[in-house]
């Protein structure tokens, strides 16, 4: 499953989380962590103290990011401060449309994996096939993930500023109109043109969709716009690359403050989605799912999942008392089960060291009653089977008595 491989080697190497367990932060001081750096953006202080471990670790995460970037930090504050002026301008129409749109953007969620799937290391290319490539991101990230969260971001703008509108009429425009009303309306328009050659947004998607560039003599020609208003730019491959990375950091920003307003927000705007469930690529699920672990000190060494059987095997990352954490690591068990709904899960416990410490399995019968409130949770620690791998001592809770 090279998918999720890449996930857990990503998180591994670019999360902090892993280098402050190490430097010995406990597990509990990581959610503290969370909330601190995620309260100035939330109402809500219940749902952030809920959802920190469970939804909003990756958030944080690309919070720290952009952070360290003055202009696209910026650039955050005022996108959700547009959400924000919507929902107290009219509440109703703000959580309707971030309603509406969720759909479409869980499904450009799904994109952009597709997206980070079919990337390829750029360095080593030739002129031609470096210039397909950054266009292939340019115009799949403009189009394909970050279209949905201009367009519902264009509806905030509109509603912050009393402007009554339909959400049809938002959906019905082509991205050149869309762009263009956020940078006369956001009050943020170098978002949307961005740095180094402040084109705008839908002329890239233009360049990188009809084709319009070409290597000429060492450097990379790209033209826009009509005739006789042809415009045309000189780039270097850095500066190309460059653009690729503004492109992707825009999606960032957009996609930050669109999450982190929806989560504050859940409950209220649950009244408004529309009826049925809007399936989420596994890849999605997953991150959350490795960035929980990883802020409860636990590096994932190997999953492996069919129908008939799910496998989660993780290894500790700090320095505490490797008996208390293997039933830590017990309680994944039920998270595993959500995640890949196969008829049994089980979770593999090994040592900093790597050495084999503890095993645990449910089957799905048990985990589907707990996670639908039938039963309590506590009905999981009494029903899993457990080994001891280090004593090879098996116990079974079925026949306990």
């Amino acid at each position: 499953m090279k998918s999720y491989e890449r996930i857990i080697s990503a998180i591994r190497e670019e999360s902090p989380l892993f280098k402050m367990i190490q430097m010995g932060v406990k597990p509990k001081e990581i959610k503290e962590a969370v909330v601190e750096s995620l309260e100035p953006y939330f109402d809500n202080r219940e749902i952030l103290e809920q959802l920190a471990i469970e939804l909003l670790v990756p958030e944080s995460i690309n919070l720290l990011r952009i952070q360290k970037d003055k202009w696209l930090f910026e650039m955050f504050e005022k996108c959700l401060f547009t959400y924000r002026s919507a929902k107290n301008k009219d509440q109703q129409s703000c959580f309707g449309a971030c309603a509406l749109w969720q759909p479409y953007i869980t499904r450009s969620i799904s994109q952009y994996w597709s997206i980070l799937h079919l990337e390829v290391p750029k360095n080593d290319l030739g002129s031609e096939d470096f210039l397909h490539e950054c266009l292939r991101n340019i115009g799949d990230t403009i189009e394909g993930v970050t279209k949905p969260y201009l367009k519902v971001l264009l509806y905030q703008v509109r509603i912050a500023n009393g402007i009554r509108t339909a959400l049809k009429d938002i959906d019905s425009l082509n991205l050149g109109r869309i762009v263009s009303e956020l940078i006369s309306k956001s009050g943020y328009g170098d978002l949307f043109m961005p740095p180094p050659k402040n084109i705008r947004l839908n002329q890239w998607r233009n360049i990188a969709y009809h084709n319009t560039a070409k290597v000429e003599n060492g450097e990379i020609i790209c033209w826009y716009g009509k005739t006789p208003n042809i415009k045309r730019i000189r780039l270097s491959r850095n500066e190309l690359l460059q653009v690729v990375q503004t492109v992707v950091n825009i999606y960032g920003v957009l996609r930050l403050a669109y999450t982190l307003f929806y989560i504050d927000n859940l409950n209220k705007i649950a009244e408004y989605s529309p009826a049925g469930e809007v399936e989420v690529r596994d890849e999605a699920v997953f991150v959350n799912f490795v960035t929980a672990l990883a802020s409860q000190g636990f590096e994932i060494v190997d999953y492996n999942k069919n129908p008939e059987c799910a496998k989660l095997v993780v290894k500790d990352i700090s320095d505490l008392n490797p008996d208390e954490r293997r039933f830590h690591a017990s309680q994944f068990l039920l998270p595993l089960w959500v995640l890949a709904h196969s008829k049994r899960v089980i979770v593999e416990y090994r040592e900093s060291d790597n050495t084999p410490n503890f095993l645990v399995s449910a089957n799905s019968d048990t985990c589907e009653k707990i996670y639908n409130g039938e039963l309590e949770l506590l009905d999981l620690a009494k029903t899993m089977d457990m080994s001891d791998l280090k004593t090879k001592k098996y116990f079974d809770q079925h026949n306990a008595d």
